[in-house]
Protein backbone atom coordinates (compact mmCIF):
# COMPACT_ATOMS: atom_id res chain seq x y z
CA UNK A 1 0.00 0.00 0.00
CA UNK A 2 1.25 3.40 -0.76
CA UNK A 3 -0.24 7.05 0.70
CA UNK A 4 -3.24 7.83 0.51
CA UNK A 5 -3.79 10.40 -2.05
CA UNK A 6 -7.87 10.97 -1.59
CA UNK A 7 -9.86 10.68 1.53
CA UNK A 8 -13.57 12.09 2.18
CA UNK A 9 -14.33 12.44 6.10
CA UNK A 10 -18.22 11.52 7.09
CA UNK A 11 -19.84 11.81 10.09
CA UNK A 12 -21.17 8.32 11.90
CA UNK A 13 -23.09 8.88 14.61
CA UNK A 14 -21.80 12.31 15.41
CA UNK A 15 -18.21 10.84 15.35
CA UNK A 16 -15.53 11.59 12.27
CA UNK A 17 -14.83 8.83 10.24
CA UNK A 18 -12.47 9.22 7.54
CA UNK A 19 -12.80 6.95 4.34
CA UNK A 20 -9.33 6.83 2.73
CA UNK A 21 -8.25 5.82 -0.70
CA UNK A 22 -5.18 5.09 -2.06
CA UNK A 23 -3.21 5.01 -5.26
CA UNK A 24 -4.27 1.71 -7.53
CA UNK A 25 -0.95 -0.45 -8.08
CA UNK A 26 -0.44 -2.66 -11.00
CA UNK A 27 -0.08 -6.78 -10.31
CA UNK A 28 1.56 -9.21 -11.72
CA UNK A 29 -0.40 -10.25 -14.67
CA UNK A 30 -1.98 -6.71 -15.97
CA UNK A 31 -4.75 -6.37 -12.98
CA UNK A 32 -4.76 -3.24 -10.67
CA UNK A 33 -5.13 -3.63 -6.82
CA UNK A 34 -6.56 -0.51 -5.16
CA UNK A 35 -6.81 -0.29 -1.26
CA UNK A 36 -9.10 1.65 1.12
CA UNK A 37 -9.28 2.09 4.89
CA UNK A 38 -12.27 3.38 6.96
CA UNK A 39 -11.05 4.89 9.95
CA UNK A 40 -14.44 3.74 12.24
CA UNK A 41 -13.96 4.90 15.89
CA UNK A 42 -13.98 1.62 16.69
CA UNK A 43 -10.99 0.78 14.83
CA UNK A 44 -9.49 1.11 11.53
CA UNK A 45 -10.70 -1.60 8.84
CA UNK A 46 -8.77 -1.96 5.11
CA UNK A 47 -9.95 -3.58 2.21
CA UNK A 48 -9.21 -3.35 -1.78
CA UNK A 49 -10.47 -4.16 -5.05
CA UNK A 50 -9.29 -5.13 -7.79
CA UNK A 51 -9.99 -3.98 -11.31
CA UNK A 52 -8.40 -4.39 -15.25
CA UNK A 53 -7.11 -1.17 -14.68
CA UNK A 54 -6.38 1.48 -12.32
CA UNK A 55 -9.51 3.33 -13.13
CA UNK A 56 -11.76 0.24 -12.91
CA UNK A 57 -9.80 -0.71 -9.42
CA UNK A 58 -10.36 3.17 -7.64
CA UNK A 59 -14.14 2.87 -8.94
CA UNK A 60 -14.50 -0.69 -7.23
CA UNK A 61 -12.97 0.77 -3.99
CA UNK A 62 -14.95 3.88 -4.05
CA UNK A 63 -18.27 1.35 -4.62
CA UNK A 64 -17.02 -0.93 -1.92
CA UNK A 65 -16.00 2.03 0.52
CA UNK A 66 -20.01 3.02 -0.27
CA UNK A 67 -21.62 -0.24 0.58
CA UNK A 68 -19.61 -0.33 3.24
CA UNK A 69 -20.80 2.54 5.21
CA UNK A 70 -24.32 2.12 4.08
CA UNK A 71 -24.39 -1.21 5.59
CA UNK A 72 -23.43 0.45 9.17
CA UNK A 73 -26.58 2.20 8.64
CA UNK A 74 -28.62 -0.38 7.22
CA UNK A 75 -27.71 -3.27 9.39
CA UNK A 76 -26.43 -1.04 12.40
CA UNK A 77 -28.85 1.76 12.39
CA UNK A 78 -25.71 4.09 12.58
CA UNK A 79 -26.79 7.61 11.38
CA UNK A 80 -24.10 8.19 8.59
CA UNK A 81 -23.23 11.49 6.85
CA UNK A 82 -21.45 13.47 4.60
CA UNK A 83 -22.08 17.45 4.91
CA UNK A 84 -25.04 16.80 6.77
CA UNK A 85 -26.80 14.92 4.24
CA UNK A 86 -27.98 11.07 4.10
CA UNK A 87 -26.22 11.16 0.41
CA UNK A 88 -22.38 10.23 0.59
CA UNK A 89 -21.57 11.65 -2.61
CA UNK A 90 -20.10 8.28 -3.79
CA UNK A 91 -20.40 6.33 -6.95
CA UNK A 92 -22.82 2.96 -6.17
CA UNK A 93 -23.30 -0.46 -7.77
CA UNK A 94 -26.38 -0.42 -9.66
CA UNK A 95 -27.72 -3.95 -7.76
CA UNK A 96 -27.67 -1.67 -4.26
CA UNK A 97 -28.86 1.31 -4.96
CA UNK A 98 -31.97 1.25 -3.51
CA UNK A 99 -29.93 1.59 -0.48
CA UNK A 100 -28.97 4.66 -1.30
CA UNK A 101 -31.85 6.84 -2.84
CA UNK A 102 -30.58 9.82 -1.42
CA UNK A 103 -27.41 10.61 -4.06
CA UNK A 104 -24.88 7.69 -4.98
CA UNK A 105 -23.95 8.30 -8.44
Amino acid sequence: MTVSFIQRTFSVDGDEVTCRFFSPEPEDGGDFLCWYEIGWPEGSRTFRARGIDAVQALLLAMQMAHADLLSERERHGRQVLWLDQRGLGLPIANSIRDLDPDGGF
